[in-house]
């Protein structure tokens, strides 16, 4: 099976379609790529990288952030790494007002044994069940 990724700015032309020829050919990919037997993958820094243009430049509110990010997760043309660790980030980012990058570092780590987190930026970890806080 042959094997691409796309980057954040064909997720974001599908999601925002503010240029309607780009937006329609993001669409025929995902389609031409399920056809043909081809799997795309997004990778975790695109993941990042949307929802940060959505709420810095798009000014999307969470709520609405947390519900595009779950319905990219939940495309079947997509193949998503870290997939859980998006999932739990998403949502405590809505929930609890994480920082979404944190939020995905700390279940990542957590994901991967690492129990103990090193930071000045303590807030947001502490928010994580699991997880234990230290400054250096």
């Amino acid at each position: 099976m042959a094997r691409a990724f796309i980057d954040t700015s064909v997720i974001l032309r599908l999601l925002v379609k503010d240029d309607e020829g780009k937006a329609n050919a993001c669409l025929k990919l995902l389609r031409e790529a399920k056809r043909q037997g081809i799997a795309l993958h997004l990778l975790p820094v695109a993941v990042l990288e949307t929802v940060w243009v959505l709420e810095k430049v798009y000014k999307y509110d969470r709520k609405s952030i947390r519900e595009i990010t779950e319905a990219i997760l939940n495309t079947p043309e997509l193949k998503t790494e870290m997939e859980e660790v998006f999932r739990n980030a998403i949502s405590l980012y809505e929930s609890r007002n994480v920082k979404f990058a944190d939020a995905v570092m700390g279940y990542w780590g957590i994901e991967r044994g690492l129990t103990t987190a090193y930071t000045y930026d303590e807030k947001d970890f502490k928010r994580m069940e699991g997880l234990e806080v230290r400054k250096p």
